[in-house]
């Protein structure tokens, strides 16, 4: 009876998924440039993804208990040759056939949201570097391999917006912080 219930357990514990960083040994020097870069702390979630050529989606969950806002210009990437801000974030609405821009938005407390940026940024697929300033801090994304992104979509989709205590579901979830926070440039 134990041996049947220890090789089940064992079945059991070679279905539940691999965290990321159980990569392989070829897949372990920092990346240079990727599609697909996130920023992860207790307070904020931010993602950006290059979805198709020069096309970039800007996703965030904020778990924080106050409201701050977000310019379009304080969303900056590094493309391969040079550095650009977005210039508009881009609001799909309810017609698809008219997205609004607008040059700011306010991210709520305990809020998820996702937009379009807007920008010059040629027809690339995949960026060297994604920094967003948040009021006088500079959050810098780390860049991800598509299978880690996946990994932290899933998770980030798990949460709870409503919970009391975030720090369960990040224990739960196993979320890790990625990227940094450093004092914003002048």
């Amino acid at each position: 009876m134990i041996r049947i219930s220890l090789l089940l357990w064992l079945a059991f514990l070679g279905q539940l998924p691999t965290p990321p960083s159980a990569t392989l040994e070829s897949d372990s020097r920092p990346l240079e440039k990727s599609a697909y870069f996130a920023f992860v702390d207790h307070d904020y979630i931010f993602t950006i993804e290059v979805v198709k050529p020069g096309v970039l989606l800007l996703n965030f969950v904020s778990m924080s208990e106050t409201q701050i806002k977000l310019l379009a210009k304080n969303v900056r990437i590094t493309l391969e040759n040079r550095k650009t801000a977005a210039k508009l974030l881009t609001v799909e609405t309810g017609d698809f056939t008219q997205p609004m821009s607008v040059g700011w938005l306010n991210i709520r407390p305990r809020s998820s949201f996702g937009v379009r940026l807007s920008g010059d940024f040629d027809k690339a697929q995949e960026i060297f570097g994604a920094i967003v300033r948040l009021g006088d801090e500079d959050l810098k994304l780390a860049p991800l391999t598509s299978y880690d992104f996946e990994f932290l979509a899933a998770r980030v989709n798990r949460l709870n917006l409503g919970s009391p205590d975030f720090s369960e579901d990040w224990r739960v979830l196993r979320l890790e912080k990625t990227g940094t926070r450093s004092p914003a440039r002048k």
